[in-house]
Parts: structure tokens; C-alpha cells; sequence
């Protein structure tokens, strides 16, 4: 059983609508990749991503939680979707783009891992194929660790995130919610997702192994900078 299964309930309310990020990587995809068809999600979750880009794209989606794909099947159903670890898998096929959205790499908390997750990529990218993913950057994660608590407030779901740092590059999210069952009864769940940050030169180091070129964005300014919070890679050339 995944540690994702108990969230997967609550997935959506917490992170939020994330239709801004969809068009982000269509327009990615089709600017590197022209003509690609073709589209394989590392950790799909509920299947936000997988609904906007199978409008466009043959998709495929795998994620490590059966309960996330129940409901990435229901929100995606032109998906394909697999139950699966992005660290280790291997579908016997290749895609134009691989996908690795929403910071899900952070949450893997080994670098050997992370060398994995690019060497799967690679590996299941056609000649000419892009690989695109995104970090949460230690200037974010500290950004989050000096709030106290953040808190959203809706009518029947109460959520409460908090940063803690365990040491220099390694934090956890603490994640508690309140659902209402009846009247004035919430029920409290709790977890905790242990995130690495991994430095941007580091990064790049390991993935030259596997592509001749990489483009570093930000979505919120014209280039990436010690503010960046959220720090797309693009890349291509696979050798």
C-alpha cells in the first residue's frame, strides 16, 4: 500500500487547480518535441495532468498508488494509467514526451533514485523525445519553512501544510486535514512527505549522461534566479 492511497481523497482540495501547469507543458511539448504524439506521466496521481494533455495526446500515466489511479481513471478515462514506481519500471515502449510534473521527483529522497528516474526516462523516450520535470528549490522550501503554518479553509475540508527542515537540502511537509463527516464532526488525518532538494548543478551533472541539451525555465520570470521557487528542466537530444 502506497503512503499516497490515505491522500488520495483529499489530493485535489490541497493542491488546487492545476490548469495553468497543463498549458505550460502543451506548449513545452510542442516548441521541443513538434509533431509528438505520444505522452507518458511519471506519478499521474488523480489524473489532472493526464485529463488536460489526453485532449491533445495519447497518454499514459503511471503512479504509485492504486487509490490516486482509481480516481485518475475516472478523471482521465482516455488514459492509460499503471500502477507502477517511477524509480523502477519498464512498459516496453517509448513516448515523444516524458513528463514529471508537480515537484514528484522531490519526494524521491535518494539521488541514486533520482539517477533511475532519468535513466527510465531516457530509456523509454523515442529518438528526438523530450524529457521535461520540475523541483522544488531549496529558496522555495525555505520560503515555506519560515510560515508558521499554511492554511486553506473551505466549508467541509480544512487543510494545514507546515515545512520542517531536517537538515541542509532535507525537509518534510506535514500535511493535516480536517474533513467533515456530519454537523460539527471533522475527521483528522495526517501525513508526513519527506522532500530532498537536489542542487541545480548537480542536476545537470546527471543529466548529461543521458541528453546532449537542457533548458532551465521559470515560469514566473524571464530567467531562472536565486528567487526561482519552481525550476523546469527541458531535455533533449537523448544520446
Amino acid at each position: 500500500m502506497s503512503r499516497y492511497d490515505s491522500f488520495a481523497p483529499f489530493y485535489d482540495h490541497v493542491v488546487g487547480p492545476r490548469g495553468e501547469v497543463a498549458s505550460l507543458l502543451i506548449r513545452l511539448i510542442k516548441r521541443y518535441r513538434r509533431g509528438a504524439r505520444s505522452v507518458l506521466e511519471l506519478g499521474c496521481g488523480s489524473g489532472s495532468m493526464l485529463r488536460d494533455l489526453s485532449r491533445q495526446f495519447a497518454t499514459t500515466g503511471i503512479d504509485n498508488s492504486a487509490a490516486m489511479l482509481r480516481i485518475a481513471r475516472r478523471k482521465a478515462p482516455r488514459a492509460t494509467v499503471v500502477l507502477g514506481d517511477i524509480v523502477r519500471f519498464d512498459l516496453a515502449r517509448q513516448f515523444d514526451a516524458v513528463l514529471c510534473p508537480f515537484d514528484t521527483i522531490n519526494h524521491i529522497t535518494r539521488l541514486a533514485d533520482w539517477r533511475r528516474v532519468f535513466r527510465n526516462a531516457h530509456r523509454h523516450l523515442k529518438p528526438g523525445g523530450v524529457f521535461i520535470f520540475d523541483v522544488n528549490t531549496e529558496y522555495k522550501m525555505e520560503s515555506y519553512r519560515s510560515d508558521p503554518v499554511t492554511a486553506d479553509v473551505e466549508p467541509d475540508v480544512v487543510s494545514m501544510v507546515q515545512v520542517e527542515r531536517l537538515r541542509r537540502f532535507r525537509y518534510v511537509v506535514l500535511l493535516k486535514i480536517f474533513r467533515r463527516e456530519r454537523g460539527d464532526v471533522f475527521r483528522f488525518s495526517e501525513m508526513k512527505l519527506p522532500e530532498l532538494v537536489v542542487p541545480t548543478s548537480t542536476i545537470l551533472r546527471e543529466l548529461s549522461v543521458y541528453f546532449k541539451r537542457v533548458t532551465l525555465l521559470d515560469p514566473d520570470r524571464r530567467r531562472p534566479n536565486a528567487h526561482t521557487e519552481e525550476l523546469y528542466f527541458v531535455c533533449r537530444d537523448p544520446r
